[in-house]
């Protein structure tokens, strides 16, 4: 039977949030996955982490008492453990088939290059008896990194591995069906008119064409942050249509660089109409709907086994 584990790719940044939020989204999809690692005792998440030799000292360590400790730069950060904690957790020969790894790798801003980081993340399952390693493009639109960037550099990892390790390349979320869905929730609790969908945007027409298809069905209007002035052009057309409060949701996934800029530019336009009420709404992060969409996304059912926790 082919025992698979999961590498969530995000776009990566030197802002520290971005590796944060990804470290905790993978958390929760490996839990998803991995219900029984919940710690009954403490009801709190055991995490085991691959660890790369940092120190001479590490690696006279003996291999079964390394410490495994998450590090912020780490590849393949988030594995799964065995249900029981203990101290120091060695990897085992071949992972229960109950089990399934979770890692996380970085396009850009990583230490290594993203085709590096897989070929190490491979390399490592491979020796713990893993037969294919699932590829997750956590990318929102379908732009010259899912259609370019991304798969040269996977093609660098597979020529590398030479046949060491599957690897599958699965959809970049924001393709998912159940996006829309998602998003729904976020605005459930704002007037139905004054919508604003902020995207990034993308040299790519096909990705453009998804988000506009996106607000389409959500009744939204959309601005794109790579236009200039469209956030403020696309906000002035909904109070001329007489909207008194604005909703506007940074359709990025995570907090960092650009969702500051689009806070500090809804606070201007708020100054200059103060007769309009703005209401700006988090980026998707890394909360348990977003899970459960990666969860699908990987061909699984989530049956809210995310819960309610965010």
């Amino acid at each position: 039977m082919t025992s698979t584990a999961y590498l969530l790719i995000s776009h990566g940044s030197r802002d520290p949030r971005h590796q944060a939020a990804l470290n905790r989204l993978a958390q929760l999809v490996r839990e998803c996955l991995n219900p029984s690692l919940l710690n009954p005792w403490s009801a709190q998440p055991f995490v085991a982490c691959l660890v790369e030799e940092r120190s001479s000292k590490a690696k006279e360590m003996d291999a079964g008492k390394r410490d495994h400790t998450c590090q912020e730069d780490t590849v393949g950060a988030v594995v799964t453990a065995p249900a029981i904690a203990k101290p120091a957790v060695s990897m085992p020969e071949r992972l229960p088939q109950d089990r399934f790894m979770v890692g996380t790798a970085v396009l850009d801003c990583g230490l290594l290059p993203l085709h590096k980081q897989i070929c190490e993340f491979g390399r490592r399952l491979s020796s713990s008896g893993i037969d294919q390693l699932r590829l997750v493009p956590l990318f929102l639109l379908q732009g010259k990194h899912v259609m370019d960037d991304i798969p040269s550099e996977i093609e660098l990892a597979r020529n590398e591995l030479n046949g060491m390790i599957d690897l599958v390349v699965g959809e970049h979320i924001g393709g998912h069906q159940g996006m829309a869905g998602l998003m729904a929730k976020r605005f459930v609790d704002s007037p139905k008119r004054g919508r604003l969908i902020v995207a990034h945007g993308s040299r790519q027409a096909r990705g453009n064409r998804a988000v506009d298809t996106l607000a389409k069905s959500l009744g939204t209007a959309v601005a794109y942050w790579t236009i200039e002035s469209d956030i403020e052009n696309q906000t002035i057309q909904l109070m001329q249509q007489g909207c008194s409060t604005l909703t506007i949701f940074p359709y990025f996934l995570f907090a960092g660089g650009i969702t500051d800029g689009i806070a500090h530019l809804t606070e201007e336009l708020a100054e200059r109409f103060p007769r309009t009420e703005f209401r700006l709404l988090p980026p998707l992060g890394a909360t348990a709907d977003v899970a459960n969409l990666v969860i699908e996304n990987l061909g699984h059912r989530s049956d809210s086994c995310c819960g309610n926790r965010s």
